[in-house]
């Protein structure tokens, strides 16, 4: 992707760009706090409570009362926060208990007298295509089936490269099965086949993706990824191969009640639905048969949210709003980010390894100084940049960006953990090393400003790599800048060569 540079603005959102948005669900409440959703669409403030407002809905076809009354306490609370923080911009959604209870009317006005704004209550297929738009949000490109499960249902959403084709939702939520007493474990297959069976789009076509969102299948996947000594403690992007996460499912469909009690790494009001889950989850990789799961960590509300604001929002625009959010989070000053980038990239054109994305977010994500030893440095920004908040990126590309950021601040006779090594292979680790390495040297020339990193040139030859420097600022070359430019055109296997001249 060519990356432009150019001051564009988003009109969409009012002056004070700080957004909320209230999800209540059958299982759940959460709200979520956005510093600015056209710059990152990770929340800064996230809270969710259990209030199983759905609990028995099949039966009594009304809200749960207890769920009720402590969801009534939630909100309050959230409206509080709301109106300390000064936050006007906000909005409520509601799906399946909200959609299918007889008494809802009456706890919508509830809900809307405490905050004085409407309730809105999502169709299926409504739920079905935000989910889906929250992937896209937060993937490069989505192709596959899009499959949200929550307490009350499960949407399902035929994804191709971006485009939204088929859709629908089901009566599947996990606190619908738990409270229902006619399906049990043994028989809930047999349920789930007869629902996928009226869906005829879902057995036509071999999905090659399967995107998996809600909170029971982020714990599912939690589990997996903390059993597995997976280094990246990233649920977002976290993947499996379809007979590995047959094998998982297997055994976790299998627990019972004292066994689930003993799970660890995720939130006991998660863990009683485990079993649920897999094996709706088993009954899906069935029918589909898909070649690689993912976890997502957005759906509905990111969904709604990016179809509000992001919908006519140019890629570049996006992208370009996201560098400058972070590099300013990261105390960049006047976006030096891209004269590092425009003064390496010449370097690496032709890198297949480290493309052009992520060397300008490698320019972004290494500028850090806190006073604070280089090696010390190294370690610090290589957790800080492997846990940026950039949902699109890949644990792989994570990696590769944290060890970039990780040589600029230390020579790359260091090295990080041996665990993020192995997930590259030595191309991609030697590239790493090339980009923090040129970050590194580039820096040098920079210790007094980089203003003059618009008058320098770096190049390509042969065999050799060449640095061009106009004749009245030869003093700024000293022994440090040298040594660090040596240090790069090893890594580079090129000859160094300094050229002074009169014309850049």
């Amino acid at each position: 992707m060519e990356i432009k540079f150019q001051n564009i603005k988003n009109k969409s959102l009012k002056e004070d760009s700080r957004i909320a948005i209230i999800d209540i669900g059958s299982n759940s409440i959460r709200m979520l706090i956005y510093e600015d959703f056209n710059s990152s669409i990770v929340p800064f403030f996230n809270e969710k409570a259990v209030c199983e407002l759905g609990k028995n809905l099949d039966k009594s076809r009304k809200l749960n009362k207890s769920g009720k009354e402590y969801a009534i306490k939630v909100l309050k609370r959230f409206n509080e926060i709301l109106n300390v923080s000064k936050i006007n911009n906000f909005q409520i959604i509601a799906t399946a208990a909200l959609r299918e209870a007889t008494d809802a009317q009456d706890f919508v006005r509830e809900i809307e007298n405490i905050f004085s704004i409407s309730v809105k209550i999502l169709s299926g297929e409504q739920e079905a295509e935000y989910a889906a738009e929250g992937v896209k949000v937060s993937f490069k490109n989505v192709d596959g089936l899009v499959a949200d499960l929550g307490g009350g249902s499960l949407e399902l959403t035929h994804v191709d490269n971006n485009k939204i084709l088929e859709k629908t939702s089901l009566p599947l939520g996990v606190l619908r099965l738990l409270n229902n007493p006619l399906i049990k474990k043994n028989n809930l297959p047999k349920y789930v086949k007869k629902l996928f069976k009226d869906e005829k789009w879902l057995a036509k076509k071999k999905f090659k993706n399967l995107y998996l969102v809600g909170g029971t299948w982020r714990a599912l996947f939690k589990l997996h990824l903390f059993q597995n000594d997976h280094p990246v403690h990233i649920i977002h992007q976290y993947y499996l191969e379809k007979f590995e996460l047959l094998r998982f499912i297997d055994k976790i469909s299998r627990f019972n009640k004292n066994k689930l009690k003993s799970v660890e790494y995720i939130s006991k009001s998660r863990t009683q639905y485990l079993p649920f889950s897999s094996i709706i989850l088993n009954e899906i990789l069935d029918i589909t048969s898909p070649d690689f799961i993912h976890c997502s960590i957005c759906g509905v509300r990111e969904g709604k949210l990016a179809s509000d604001f992001l919908d006519n929002v140019d890629i570049n625009e996006n992208t370009k709003n996201s560098l400058n959010f972070i590099s300013k989070k990261r105390g960049d000053i006047g976006e030096n980010y891209k004269k590092y980038f425009n003064f390496i990239k010449p370097v690496f054109i032709e890198n297949e390894y480290f493309n052009e994305e992520l060397l300008i977010l490698a320019c972004v994500l290494s500028h850090m100084d806190w006073g604070l030893g280089a090696f010390q440095k190294a370690e610090l920004v290589f957790n800080e940049t492997l846990n940026t908040p950039l949902l699109k990126l890949t644990h792989k590309e994570r990696i590769q960006l944290a060890l970039a950021c990780y040589w600029r601040y230390c020579s790359i006779k260091y090295n990080p953990k041996i665990e993020y090594l192995k997930f590259l292979n030595n191309n991609e680790i030697f590239s790493s090393k090339q980009v923090g390495s040129a970050l590194r040297f580039a820096n040098s020339l920079t210790s007094i400003s980089t203003i003059f990193l618009d008058e320098f040139k770096l190049y390509k030859r042969g065999n050799s790599i060449f640095l061009k420097i106009p004749s009245q600022h030869q003093e700024i070359i000293s022994k440090q800048v040298i040594k660090k430019f040596k240090a790069f055109s090893k890594e580079l296997f090129l000859e160094p060569r300094v050229i002074y001249s009169n014309n850049i």
